[in-house]
């Protein structure tokens, strides 16, 4: 009996907001709070798209075909900073283009020519960047990577300028490798890290005048 109780009431809620949807997709005048949730449902779906633009990889960095594979090497953010760097790597089948799922990848990363950076490399949670214990053998993992096809990992540079960048591939008795170098560009500020946090008090006061003046409006 309670279930179809709760059944009941969901399916009233349901049909209430598809009619609310629906007048104000003819102009009709919905009610209040029905605009503020849409408000905030579109805007949690803008910054959810706006934070995964660049989640399968980011930018390309280097390619090259090497041995019996085709490399190519992302950095996240497209316009690498000093700080946190998301580096991925698609392995492919030099001939068939297939991806390359059982090798044994590792990114070297060598100062070309870096130079103190004005203001610490932050990334939240309010954590200052401090130099890594081995830039020389970072191991890319199918874990560290958003898509699965790529291998990946978190990397911390600690310093702008300009990076030597080489990635090697091993599976069995192949092997292959693709180098270069990198411009990393200065941290941002600290502030950058966390502007949307500062979004939420903004928005629910804006909401809230929102559904204030509207409810004058029907008075």
């Amino acid at each position: 009996m309670t279930n179809d109780r709760l059944t009941s009431r969901g399916r009233t809620s349901c049909a209430s907001w598809l009619a609310d949807f629906g007048a104000l997709c003819l102009g009709a005048r919905p009610r209040p709070f029905v605009i503020c949730h849409l408000s905030f449902v579109i805007l949690l779906i803008s910054l959810y798209l706006a934070g995964n633009a660049f989640a399968d990889g980011g930018s390309v960095q280097l390619h090259s075909v090497s041995g019996p594979f085709e490399i190519t090497l992302f950095a996240e953010p497209p316009l690498p900073r000093a700080g946190q760097i998301d580096f991925s790597v698609l392995i492919q089948e030099a001939k068939s283009g297939e991806p390359v799922m059982d090798a044994a990848v590792t990114l070297a990363l060598t100062p070309v020519k870096v130079h103190q950076n004005v203001q610490p490399a932050w990334y939240p949670p309010s954590c200052a960047v401090s130099a890594p214990a081995n830039l020389a053998a970072v191991p890319l993992l199918h874990s560290g990577a958003s898509n699965r096809l790529l291998y990946g990992a978190l990397v911390e540079i600690p310093s702008a300028g300009v990076w030597h960048v080489r990635t090697e591939v091993q599976r069995s008795d192949e092997h292959a490798l693709v180098e270069g170098t990198v411009d990393v560009a200065d941290p941002f500020p600290p502030i950058a890290s966390y502007w949307p946090l500062f979004l939420f008090p903004v928005i629910a006061v804006g909401l809230y005048v929102l559904r204030s003046h509207i409810q004058r409006a029907q008075a």
